[in-house]
C-alpha cells in the first residue's frame, strides 16, 4: 500500500481519473484505503489536483446505499460527486467511444466493457493519471499512467 507522501507527490498538479473503487473507499470508509481516498479528495477540493469522474462510476457508487435501502444517501452521494470542486463528470459520448481500443498504453483485451468506457473517458479528458485498485486496470494500464493504492 502506498503512503500519503507518495499519493501527494504522484497526484500534485495532475488531472486524474478516479475509478469507482476509490470513491467507494471514501464514501463507505473502507479500511485500509479510506485515509488515502480522503486525502485525494482533499487535494482535489483544494485545487492541488483536478479530477474526472465517469458517470457510470457515479452510478456504481450509488448502488451500495441503494442496496441497503438508503435512497436518500445514494442521492446525496450522487449530488456530492456531480458538484465536487475542481472535478467534472464525463458522460458516454461518441467522442469517448472513439478512444476505445486505440491507445497503446492500454491492454484493451483484458478489460470489461464498463472499464473500457471508464478508461476511454479519461483518455478523452486528457488525464495524466488513472487512480484505481481494480485488478482489470492494474493488468491493463502501464504503470506510468496508473496509481494503485
Amino acid at each position: 500500500m502506498i503512503d500519503i507522501a507518495t499519493l501527494k507527490k504522484s497526484v500534485r498538479g495532475k488531472k486524474v481519473l478516479i475509478d469507482s473503487n476509490i470513491i467507494i473507499y471514501l464514501t463507505e470508509k473502507t479500511e485500509p484505503y479510506h485515509r488515502l481516498s480522503w486525502e485525494l479528495f482533499s487535494m482535489i477540493e483544494e485545487g492541488i489536483s483536478s479530477a474526472v469522474i465517469f458517470i457510470l462510476s457515479v452510478s456504481e457508487v450509488m448502488q451500495g446505499p441503494i442496496r441497503a435501502g438508503k435512497t436518500d444517501t445514494a442521492m446525496a452521494v450522487k449530488n456530492y460527486l456531480l458538484n465536487f470542486p475542481n472535478s467534472n463528470c464525463q458522460y458516454v459520448t461518441f467522442e469517448v467511444l472513439e478512444h476505445v481500443g486505440k491507445d497503446q498504453r492500454v491492454n484493451w483485451k483484458t478489460l470489461r466493457a464498463v472499464d473500457s468506457l471508464i478508461i476511454a473517458s479519461g483518455l478523452h479528458a486528457h488525464v495524466d493519471l488513472f487512480i484505481s485498485n481494480d485488478r482489470h486496470f492494474i493488468k491493463s494500464l502501464l504503470p506510468e499512467i496508473l496509481l494503485s493504492f
